[in-house]
């Protein structure tokens, strides 16, 4: 690790009755690795805990700024979110539409010391896939839209408005909405867990605004899955302390034999307690050794640990998707393979079923080309040029794309004797 890991960290770790040592002599290159790695999505919490931990005098006047500045920044958008979601949740509540705010929201308000320290980039809405064309109409109602770009983005011509999970803008702003009919990070791993934490929502104020969020147990398991599974890690040091904040805020609400035996039933059980040994050792956070890790599961434990902390700490080192999928195969005619799909028939495909014509065909094509042009190309150029994707820096960055399939390999493995079982 370097010193900017040592800072980072030190910043971030949880102790009882939230007593962390005074940070000393810190080095300059401390300081600069922080800008250098460190996501933006930390910068509005270092505003609020660096001072905590040093003198503001001693803290570097761009660290700072950095910091500052975004916390204002998340102040305004946690404002805009905040007055979205009150118009919202009372237009689907006179249409009766039930729904469940899910992650970013709910952390703001009830984990965070204060909203603004916790930035996000849409607001997360769970709804029954029955209730779903209900609620988009809602939404709808009250002046959002389906962004056109999302189009481009699929592979293939799927209808917006007639996917599982609706994205949705507010014209004029940077205000985004994902309502979710199934929340995927969990129906891959724990297919048993949707229908129990629906029925076991709470309702919660945010803000002044009531709804309906996860029971604190089935909120715990959903962020250590979204972290691991779902995103393989490659967010950073962001998701933990999110689940470390969660677990001091929700105490006693938390029965960890009675979660443990649900995460073994229900699936997720190893990505779980991966998430939360790397959340106590790497934050301290108030987690009981047993439930967390290798004291269950001595057998290959140690390994699975090393990979995730490895993309933990180095996921500022994150390949762009296509690149990482492509860098990660091991065979030169896998990877030609990939090449060949997502330059030809990734832009042509459409739905299904779908009847089109030429023109349209042709259209929707050069469309979705036209997008990855605009925003996909500048980024590896731009890494070509700062020296990011290529040399010594690219062969890091891939060794952490093959060592992230990997991890996923090693814990199908370790799943499959209980699967058995």
């Amino acid at each position: 690790m370097t010193d900017g890991h040592d800072l980072l960290l030190h910043a971030l770790r949880r102790a009882p009755a939230g007593q962390v040592p005074p940070l000393v002599d810190v080095p300059e290159s401390a300081w600069t690795d922080l800008l250098a790695f460190n996501p933006r999505d930390l910068f509005p919490y270092l505003a609020y805990r660096l001072p905590q931990l040093i003198e503001r005098e001693r803290i570097p006047a761009t660290v700072l700024e950095k910091c500052e500045v975004a916390r204002r920044g998340s102040a305004v958008g946690h404002l805009q979110r905040q007055a979205l979601l009150r118009r919202l949740t009372e237009a689907l509540d006179r249409a009766g539409v039930p729904i469940v705010v899910l992650k970013g929201m709910v952390l703001a308000h009830l984990a965070y010391p204060d909203p603004s320290l916790r930035p996000m980039g849409d607001i997360d809405l769970w709804t029954r896939p029955e209730d779903l064309d209900a609620a988009a109409s809602v939404i709808l109602g009250v002046g959002m839209r389906y962004p056109e770009r999302y189009a481009a983005r699929t592979a293939a011509a799927y209808k917006v408005e007639e996917a599982p999970t609706r994205v949705f803008e507010l014209p004029g702003t940077d205000l985004f909405l994902e309502v979710h009919s199934v929340v995927q990070s969990m129906a891959v791993v724990a297919p048993g867990w949707a229908d129990q934490a629906w029925e076991r929502c709470v309702t919660a104020r945010l803000g002044g605004v009531e709804v309906r969020v996860l029971h604190a147990e089935d909120m715990l398991a959903h962020l250590a899955v979204h972290c691991s599974e779902h995103h393989r890690f490659t967010m950073g040091l962001r998701p933990l302390l999110d689940i470390a904040l969660w677990i001091e805020a929700a105490g006693p609400r938390l029965d960890w034999p009675r979660m443990a035996e649900r995460w073994n039933r229900e699936g997720g059980d190893t990505w779980i307690r991966l998430t939360l040994a790397l959340t106590r050792e790497l934050l301290g956070a108030p987690i009981p050794t047993e439930f967390s890790g290798d004291a269950v599961r001595p057998e290959g434990f140690a390994s699975l640990y090393a990979l995730a902390r490895e993309q933990v700490l180095e996921a500022h080192r994150t390949l762009p998707p296509t690149l990482a999928k492509v860098s990660a195969d091991p065979s030169l005619a896998g990877r030609a393979r990939w090449l060949a799909y997502r330059l030809t028939a990734w832009y042509w495909q459409g739905a299904p079923g779908a009847s089109r014509s030429v023109l349209q065909a042709t259209v929707e094509a050069f469309r979705r080309m036209a997008h990855d042009f605009r925003h996909k190309l500048p980024p590896y150029v731009h890494g070509l040029m700062s020296g990011s994707l290529r040399g010594e820096e690219f062969r890091k960055r891939k060794a952490l794309a093959i060592g992230r399939d990997r991890l996923a390999e090693l814990v199908a493995l370790e799943q499959q004797p209980r699967r058995g079982s």
